[in-house]
């Protein structure tokens, strides 16, 4: 390294984004908070339409049971 160079680098440091900014640390953290969030997002959505689905389901039963009473009682 020439000395031009030395004479302004103050530290350097090991290990995973050691050399990088502030921020430049965070981003992975927050890429995978991300990524989290997304994957519960989607099973939320899938939950609720499953359940509204169930809930669709057991309408039409009842509906079909309520339109059969009223056939045989006439």
């Amino acid at each position: 390294m020439s000395e031009e160079l030395e004479e302004h680098i103050q530290v350097v440091r090991e290990g995973h984004g050691a050399n990088c900014s502030s921020i430049g640390s965070v981003i992975d953290t927050l890429f995978i908070a991300q990524v989290a969030a997304g994957a519960l997002l989607a099973v939320v959505a899938a939950s609720l339409a499953a359940r509204s689905e169930s809930e669709s389901e057991s309408e039409s039963e009842t509906e079909s049971e309520t339109e059969t009473e009223t056939e045989t009682e006439s």
